[in-house]
């Protein structure tokens, strides 16, 4: 017999250790900025070396808030990040956000650039912040370039809107690390097995065949020298419409890549999201090996996991991106 198991860990003006929940909701999603956690704390619980409590919960906004589940007294971390709100009433509410809430507090210093890597960029605006970041890509050149937002999250939100570089956090080996790059990271990555009716407990998914795709690219590729943008679509002129973005490459080789990557889109295959129980744990960017209830399989990169723990048991809704075998 499984029995849920958790524990909450709070350090700001002291340090608070719960190991029950009334219900907790985790969203973690490459597509956003920001990954969140919003929980319930049980109707009786009390503040050690606190005034009042209860109702009156002596956590502020900026603690520090650690997240672990799991079964049978085995725990994960699940989250690790800020309480941005506090909810005072019957049960005490907490939401919160992962790394990134503190770099939209961090101010990031104006400068300009006749030319930079993003490597430069990126600890440029960091300065200061205290977070390690990783580049999933490396050697860009993004040429003439002006740091003009007010917050660190700011500037990584433009970078996303000019150049299409992803920013996100990802937690490895229970550290926060913030990831920038065009493409996906491999490091840190588990590969988990979910099959229909054993661990896999209800599924939206749909099975497609290539050739019943309708789809178009539109590729965009950098130049490093001047920062113009050389851009080419391909695919299906009715189709659903993807972005994509390379760096330095001529409009012939983008038009090559802009073509893999159309091949890449119209697979056979997978397309949806299912819901598991909360083991195997995963997280976004590793990789969910998957036989659905039609006994199809493939594996597949994970782009968005919601993760639900309560009253209700342990669940994660695991949503899939791109087929990678």
């Amino acid at each position: 017999m499984l029995r849920l198991s958790s524990k909450i860990t709070i350090e700001g003006s002291n340090t608070w250790e719960f190991t029950a929940i009334s219900s907790c909701s985790i969203v973690e999603d490459t597509e956003n900025l920001t990954d969140t956690c919003t929980i319930a704390l049980p109707k009786k619980i009390k503040w050690a070396g606190a005034v009042g409590g209860g109702a009156n919960p002596p956590v502020k906004r900026g603690d520090k808030i650690t997240v672990q589940m799991g079964y049978n007294d085995t725990l994960k971390t699940r989250f690790v990040g800020y309480v941005r709100r506090v909810s005072i009433g019957v049960p005490v509410k907490l939401e919160c956000e992962d790394g990134m809430f503190m770099l939209k507090l961090a101010e990031v210093k104006k400068k300009g650039y006749k030319s930079v890597t993003l490597d430069q960029l990126v600890a440029d605006i960091l300065t200061g912040t205290g977070i390690k970041h990783t580049l999933i890509d490396k050697n860009i050149v993004l040429g003439p370039y002006r740091i003009t937002r007010n917050t660190v999250a700011e500037e990584l939100s433009e970078l996303k809107r000019e150049f299409g570089l992803m920013a996100y956090f990802r937690t490895v080996s229970d550290e926060a690390i913030l990831y920038v790059g065009f493409t996906y990271p491999f490091d840190g990555r588990r590969t988990e097995r979910f099959v229909f009716s054993k661990n896999i407990v209800a599924e939206e998914l749909e099975y497609r065949r290539k050739e019943d795709i309708k789809m178009k690219v539109k590729a965009t590729s950098i130049q490093a020298k001047s920062s113009q943008r050389i851009t080419v679509e391909v695919g299906d002129k009715d189709g659903e419409l993807r972005t994509v973005y390379h760096y330095n490459l001529k409009r012939d080789e983008l038009k090559v890549f802009a073509q893999s990557e159309l091949e890449r889109f119209k697979y056979t295959g997978y397309q949806g999201s299912f819901t598991g129980f909360g083991e195997p744990m995963v997280n976004k960017t590793d990789i969910a090996d998957v036989t659905g209830s039609d006994g199809n399989r493939g594996k597949y990169l994970i782009k968005k996991v919601e993760t639900t723990f309560g009253m209700d048991g342990y669940r994660q809704k695991i949503e899939l991106g791109k087929i990678l075998g």
